[in-house]
C-alpha cells in the first residue's frame, strides 16, 4: 500500500472512530440533561426549554455518527437465516446483492441530504423549537452519515470480505 493510501486510510479511520465517540458522547449529554430536567422539574424548579429540542437532535447525530462503525464492526441487521439456510456460494451471491443495494441506498440517501442541505442553506431556512437550528446542519449530518455507510459498505467489495461475518470472527480467524 502507498504512502498516499496509508495516510488516507488512518486519516479515514480516525474519522470513523471519533465519529463514534462523538455519538458517544452526545448520548452522554442526552443522559445528563434529561437527568437535570428531571431533577429540577421534581424540585419545583424552573426545568431547561432546551431539553426536548437537544434531545432530538441528538438522537439524529448520535445514530449518523455511529453507523459508520457499527457497518465496520458489522454490528448491523444481517438475516442470519441466509447464513444458516444456504450455501456458502448463495451465501456470497446474497451478500454480495446486498452490500450493493446497501451502497446504492446509503449513495441515493447521501444525494438527496446533499441537496436539502444546500437547498436549505440558500433559503436560510432553520429549525424552531426552543433552540434555532439551522436546518442545513440537521440534513448535513445525514450526508456525512450516510456516505460514510456506503462507503464502509463498499469497503467488504474492496477487501472481499463477507459482510455476515463478524469482526471479531475475522481477527480470530488471522
Amino acid at each position: 500500500m502507498s504512502l498516499i493510501l496509508r495516510s488516507v486510510t488512518k486519516v479515514y479511520d480516525w474519522l470513523v472512530y471519533s465519529m463514534a465517540w462523538l455519538a458517544g458522547a452526545v448520548i452522554v449529554a442526552t443522559f445528563m440533561a434529561i437527568i437535570v430536567d428531571v431533577v429540577l422539574r421534581n424540585a419545583s424548579l424552573k426545568t431547561p426549554a432546551w431539553t426536548s429540542a437537544f434531545s432530538e437532535y441528538a438522537m439524529l447525530i448520535a445514530a449518523m455518527a455511529a453507523a459508520p462503525l457499527v457497518i465496520r464492526e458489522r454490528g448491523h441487521v444481517w438475516v442470519e437465516v441466509i447464513a444458516t439456510v444456504t450455501g456458502p456460494r448463495l451465501q456470497r451471491i446474497l451478500g454480495l446483492i446486498a452490500v450493493l443495494l446497501c451502497i446504492a441506498i446509503s449513495l441515493v440517501m447521501a444525494w438527496y441530504a446533499t441537496v436539502m442541505a444546500f437547498d436549505a442553506s440558500m433559503r436560510g431556512e432553520v429549525d424552531i423549537r426552543s433552540v434555532i437550528m439551522p436546518r442545513w446542519f440537521l440534513y448535513s449530518v445525514l450526508a456525512v452519515g450516510f456516505t460514510l455507510c456506503a462507503t464502509e459498505f463498499a469497503r467488504f467489495l474492496v477487501r472481499g470480505e463477507d459482510m455476515y461475518v463478524r469482526s471479531s470472527e475475522l481477527q480470530e480467524g488471522l
